[in-house]
């Protein structure tokens, strides 16, 4: 055969491919458009796992990309078609679970076989396990089953320690970081315009449809994606020290353009879920950042004073306002209140282990507790801390306060690495330090174990900051 004939040969059998691989990609889009159409529930299972596929290609491709993406996509899975619908009785194969359990299982193995070696050892790594081990102890004696309590603590608060251990295995250097960041703030602003759009317009495309639509006349009580505006608020709080890290590091007018706008953005959102736990987060991400940053705390104490001086002055117009009306209610804190007696009583009944997680709702309701308010929903503590206590006793909240201690002495001892060089903390390691109180202390206010990507969020920050100062020092230290 001479050269002609080949070339012909070689152009008719590539021709012959190409028109193959285009009848079956046309056969299955005609396919899946024929389940869409008959077989909806069928084709919500292929898309599940196509997304899915797709994510751990991405992963293993470039783990850090797929990592970002996953926490990206994390809070859209119950509102799309990403979970793999499962028999009665047995867990749904969710995109979170089953994505999160593969990207830890997959780091583990590249540390077990010497491809990837292991982040230095914290604090908060000597903590987890205790609380780890107190929360199964909780969830197996639910009221609600063994099964329901071992899943619940596993979605609430074991897997924002896998993000915690991912954060920390991939988020090694300065780079890094600054990817993992700048995905924190496209998805706070994602959240935050959603916000800002129900709130004044009433759209709201990925909202639960079980959760409460009003505050009070005029005041919506929005819910979308996270299912609770103070869900929403701190999650967007715990993001504003970052961007205000990048915009301090902005060089160019238009980077702190771009970054001030985005603060903006974020405390207006903040602002708009007219939530009183959301708010004083969003404050002490503000306060702390100043107080810790000179750069923050020139142009942000005298905003404060000056916010000060006129809600002092228009008191009057305000009180009657919707801000007002929520500032000066009431019945939240009474509720709270009761709440908390409630829950002690509980706790001096099962001082030590607890009566179960999610045991609180029936047992209290079993006593009177709201009943005669909503009889048909549940009454929570309202206060992360005590439903700890109430759900797994004091080993269940001893073992959440010392992940809370060891995360403190985790962040002083990679501080005290940089002094010991006589080098400046790096900014983003002051910073975080507001992304923790804004944090801590709001959910004192509301139940965190339904705060999924709000504690996923927070960790995940916590992961990074601490995995890059320690690579940062690191590298600091063999200069030397």
């Amino acid at each position: 055969m001479d050269v002609s004939s080949r070339s012909s040969f070689s152009k008719t059998r590539s021709l012959a491919l190409s028109l193959i691989i285009t009848l079956v990609g046309v056969g299955m889009m005609a396919g899946f458009g024929w389940l869409l159409v008959f077989r909806p529930d069928s084709a919500d299972q292929i898309t599940a796992i196509v997304i899915m596929s797709a994510t751990i290609l991405v992963i293993l491709l470039d783990p850090l990309a797929g990592f970002l993406l996953w926490l990206f996509l994390f809070p859209f899975a119950p509102f799309l078609p990403f979970n793999i619908s499962m028999p009665a009785g047995v867990p749904d194969l969710s995109y979170p679970r089953m994505i999160g359990g593969f990207l830890t299982m997959y780091l583990l193995a590249q540390i077990v076989s010497g491809r990837r070696k292991m982040a230095r050892v914290m604090w908060v790594d000597l903590a987890a396990p205790f609380l780890i081990f107190a929360l199964a102890l909780s969830g197996a004696r639910s009221i609600n089953g063994w099964l329901w309590g071992v899943q619940s603590t596993f979605d609430s608060s074991v897997m924002p320690l896998l993000v915690y251990f991912i954060a920390r295995q991939l988020v090694r250097t300065r780079q890094d970081l600054l990817k993992f960041g700048a995905m924190l703030m496209a998805i706070a602003a994602v959240i935050a315009t959603f916000t800002i759009t129900e709130q004044l317009f009433g759209f709201a495309p990925f909202r639960v449809a079980s959760a409460a639509t009003v505050y009070t006349a005029g005041v919506r009580k929005v819910a979308v994606l996270l299912a609770n505006p103070a869900y929403i608020a701190v999650t967007i709080a715990i993001v504003i020290p970052v961007a205000l890290e990048r915009l301090l590091h902005s060089r160019s007018p238009a980077g702190k353009v771009f970054f001030s706008a985005l603060t903006l953005l974020y405390l207006a959102a903040i602002a708009l879920t007219y939530n009183r736990s959301g708010w004083i987060s969003g404050a002490l991400a503000l306060l702390v950042a100043g107080m810790l940053v000179k750069g923050v705390r020139r142009f942000l104490l005298p905003t404060f004073l000056a916010g000060g001086v006129a809600l002092f002055l228009l008191w009057p117009q305000i009180q009657n306002s919707p801000i007002g009306e929520r500032l000066t209610a009431e019945s939240p804190v009474d509720y709270r209140l009761q709440a908390l007696q409630v829950g002690l009583d509980l706790a001096r009944e099962q001082p030590i282990l607890g009566i179960g997680w999610g045991s609180f709702g029936r047992m209290a309701a079993a006593r009177g507790f709201r009943q005669g308010a909503n009889i048909h929903v549940l009454p929570t503590t309202h206060n992360s801390y005590l439903n700890f206590l109430v759900s797994g006793g004091v080993l269940l909240l001893a073992s959440y306060l010392l992940l809370l201690a060891a995360l403190f002495l985790s962040l002083i001892q990679v501080s005290q690495r940089f002094r010991s060089l006589k080098r400046p903390l790096p900014l983003y390691l002051l910073l975080v330090w507001a992304s923790v109180f804004a944090y801590i202390i709001p959910i004192a206010a509301f139940d965190n174990n339904f705060a999924i990507y709000t504690n996923v969020l927070f960790w995940g920050l916590m992961g990074a900051a601490l995995s890059a100062a320690d690579g940062e020092a690191e590298s600091l230290f063999m200069k030397e």
